[in-house]
C-alpha cells in the first residue's frame, strides 16, 4: 500500500506538468487558429479589393481607348478639309488633341481616385485585422498567466 502512495506522489508532478503542457498547447493552437483565420480573411479581402480595383481601372482604360479611337476616326474623316482649308483643319486637329488630353487627364484622375479608395478600404481592413490579432494575443497571454498561476 505504501508503495502505491509513493508512486502516486512521484507521479503527481508529472501529471501536473502534462496537464499544464496540454493546456498550453491547446491555448497556442487556438490562438494560432484565430490569427491564421484573421490573416486568411485579410488576404481574401485584399484579393477581392485588387480584383475590384483592376476591373475599375480596366473599364476606365477601355473607355479612354474607345474615345481615342473615335477621335482618331473623326480626325481621319476631316482629311479632305485639310486640302481645302488647312488652317481650319489645323484648328480642329488642335481642339481634338486638347480634348483627348483632357479626357486622358480625367481618366488619370478617376484611376487615382479609385486607387485611393482601394487603399483606404485595405487600410481599414488591415487595421481591423490587426486589432483582432492583438485581442487574440492578449487573451492568449491572459490564458498563459492563468495556467502559470495554477502551477504556483
Amino acid at each position: 500500500m505504501e508503495q502505491t502512495t509513493t508512486h502516486e506522489r512521484a507521479a503527481r508532478p508529472f501529471d501536473v506538468a502534462t496537464s499544464l503542457n496540454s493546456d498550453t498547447a491547446a491555448l497556442y493552437a487556438g490562438a494560432n487558429q484565430r490569427v491564421i483565420g484573421d490573416l486568411a480573411e485579410l488576404s481574401i479581402g485584399t484579393l477581392k479589393e485588387n480584383a475590384r480595383l483592376l476591373a475599375e481601372l480596366q473599364m476606365a482604360v477601355l473607355e479612354t481607348l474607345r474615345e481615342t479611337q473615335v477621335a482618331g476616326l473623326r480626325l481621319q474623316s476631316t482629311w479632305p478639309d485639310a486640302l481645302t482649308d488647312p488652317l481650319g483643319w489645323y484648328q480642329k486637329a488642335v481642339v481634338e488633341a486638347v480634348d483627348c488630353a483632357q479626357r486622358a487627364l480625367v481618366c488619370a484622375g478617376t484611376n487615382a481616385r479609385a486607387m485611393a479608395q482601394s487603399v483606404d478600404r485595405l487600410q481599414v481592413a488591415a487595421a481591423e485585422t490587426g486589432r483582432r490579432v492583438r485581442e487574440t494575443l492578449a487573451s492568449s497571454v491572459g490564458g498563459l498567466r492563468e495556467t502559470g498561476h495554477r502551477v504556483a
